[in-house]
């Protein structure tokens, strides 16, 4: 198990599987792979899915929980460019998407700068349904990242799950190419694990803050876009 730092009700990851050009990695929880019923990992399964409800709850928050680690980590905001991450599928982000608005979103809100055109790739294979790491980062190389030049010091890249942290690494590596003095982070709502791997993993280090928030997020979707 890789070790974590609880940082303002973050998981922050000081390095991962593979992290090369990142500084620091956060995520809210752990999404069991083989305890699909835990609460965060069956929220994060439906986030994944598109479910509407989820993204909600997710935005809800991300919108809380962003502002006090921007604050935390003394980044200053006009020097700060929050971008998304792409998927397998795409070239440049589809800013319909939900990463991309929860991004937008979450740069508002912290007087920060968003750019979803700034990052660019190839379409390649879905690495989740890639099963060795060996794989997996063969197929990451297809997608040959691209950054423009930013004028930002500290970049933080949106994602939904992270695992070893091969994607957000790629992505890193493509800003620090372009733009070397830039810090990078990471940001994801949760950090693939398996029981079977990492005995007793568990999500009690979540603010119930949060949980009520999601909770919100849902009864809010529910709320608008009730039928009848």
């Amino acid at each position: 198990m890789i070790h974590y730092n609880k940082i303002c009700g973050w998981m922050g990851f000081s390095e991962l599987s593979v992290s090369a050009g990142l500084t620091y990695t956060y995520a809210i929880a752990y999404r069991l792979k083989d305890r699909s019923g835990e609460n965060w990992t069956n929220r994060f399964n439906r986030f994944k899915n598109k479910d509407n409800k989820a993204e909600w709850g997710g935005a809800t928050v991300l919108y809380d929980a962003v502002p006090p680690l921007i604050k935390y980590l003394k980044v200053k905001p006009d020097r700060t460019l929050f971008i998304p991450a792409l998927s397998s599928g795409e070239e440049q982000a589809d800013p319909g998407r939900s990463i991309p608005w929860i991004a937008k979103e979450c740069a508002r809100i912290c007087d920060a700068g968003y750019n979803d055109t700034v990052l660019s790739k190839q379409v390649h294979g879905k690495i989740h349904n890639l099963y060795s790491a060996e794989e997996r980062s063969a197929e990451l190389a297809k997608a040959n990242y691209q950054c423009r030049q930013l004028d930002a010091d500290h970049v933080f890249i949106f994602d939904d799950l992270i695992t070893r942290g091969d994607t957000l690494s790629h992505i890193a590596l493509a800003v620090l190419e372009t733009n070397p003095k830039c810090r990078v982070y990471g940001i994801a709502f949760g950090k693939n694990e398996s029981v079977d791997y990492c005995p007793n993993p568990d999500n009690d280090h979540v603010p119930e803050k949060w949980d009520r928030l999601w909770k919100k997020g849902e009864m809010e979707h529910d709320a608008k876009y009730k039928k009848g």
